[in-house]
């Protein structure tokens, strides 16, 4: 019954987070689109889960639990991925921890008796909810207030997933204190509420300054790479995207408002090129050869 609530509750919330603010958002120059799109397939997983999971409950047998399994670990990874910086390294790295961590909790869900592949499966979990806190903390593309809660709700999950592995494997493991924190119904109910607040971190994308744009009175200087063409050339395409991606973070570090434009970006200060290769060759190591591949240009006033 607890799971059957849950299971409701968690499909308005993601169909609020959808039509309230996903989907208005999907042909936003503004970054977080990526945010916005990979969170919607991780709540879309979370959802699938636990439906998945009331199926296997009632008699769905093994196929039922492994779906669920497996898209239970890919939801917080899918996290990971949503709070990374688009076409970034870390995106490609986490994309195949993600497989590694579904497949391994779909094997084991199958080949293992029960109890084993539920430590698995739940120290899964945590690994994914223990990688996605980190990241989440450290997140600079998507608004702060954002990734407090983020980080937050995955590391409060991660630590409870931890502790039921812990009890679970010490004399307290079939206690009442046992089957009252850690029953079927109470780890719903935790689940839920990670959901549920999950959600509030998208909610909270909505309330950010940076969704609605900066100011449109303010001067904007475009930072771009002077020769696409030449770059890519000596770079390789994958060399180039990886320096476009730094080249957003480092001007989003020096304005949080900055703003991505075709190959480059646009910062909201006159002369902004000097302040991003400074933080490009401080914070990301660029060289003189890949600093002087930048060129910037004064738009007009963002007027109505």
């Amino acid at each position: 019954m607890v799971l059957s609530i849950g299971l409701a509750v968690m499909c308005v919330a993601l169909g609020v987070s959808m039509i309230g603010v996903i989907l208005p958002q999907l042909g936003s120059r503004v970054p977080l689109h990526f945010f916005l799109r990979v969170t919607s397939m991780a709540g879309v997983l979370a959802v699938g889960s636990t439906a998945m999971y009331v199926l296997a409950f009632q008699g769905g047998g093994p196929v039922a639990l492994t779906m669920a399994s497996t898209a239970m670990v890919l939801a917080p990874a899918m996290l990971c991925i949503a709070v990374s910086p688009p076409r970034s390294r870390r995106v490609r790295a986490l994309v195949a921890f993600a497989v590694v961590l579904a497949l391994t909790v779909g094997i084991t869900t199958t080949a293992l008796e029960a109890s084993a592949a539920l430590t698995v499966r739940i120290l899964a979990v945590a690994a994914a909810c223990g990688l996605c806190a980190v990241l989440s903390a450290r997140a600079r593309t998507i608004p702060r207030r954002s990734a407090i809660v983020l980080a937050a709700t995955t590391g409060g999950f991660a630590a409870y997933s931890l502790l039921r592995v812990a009890v679970s494997l010490s004399p307290l493991a079939g206690t009442p204190l046992d089957r009252m924190l850690f029953s079927v119904e109470a780890t719903g109910v935790a689940a839920t509420a990670s959901v549920l607040l999950t959600g509030l971190a998208v909610v909270l994308v909505r309330r950010s300054p940076t969704l609605g744009g900066p100011d449109r009175s303010s001067a904007w200087t475009r930072v771009a790479f002077d020769d696409w063409s030449r770059a890519r050339t000596d770079l390789g395409i994958d060399g180039l995207l990886a320096l476009l991606t730094e080249l957003r973070m480092a001007a989003r570090e020096v304005d949080p408002s900055a703003v991505d434009v075709y190959r480059g970006v646009e910062v909201r200060r006159p002369s902004a090129l000097p302040a991003v290769r400074s933080r490009l060759r401080d914070g990301y190591g660029w060289r003189a050869a890949q600093l002087s591949l930048l060129t910037e240009s004064a738009d007009a006033p963002r007027g109505s």
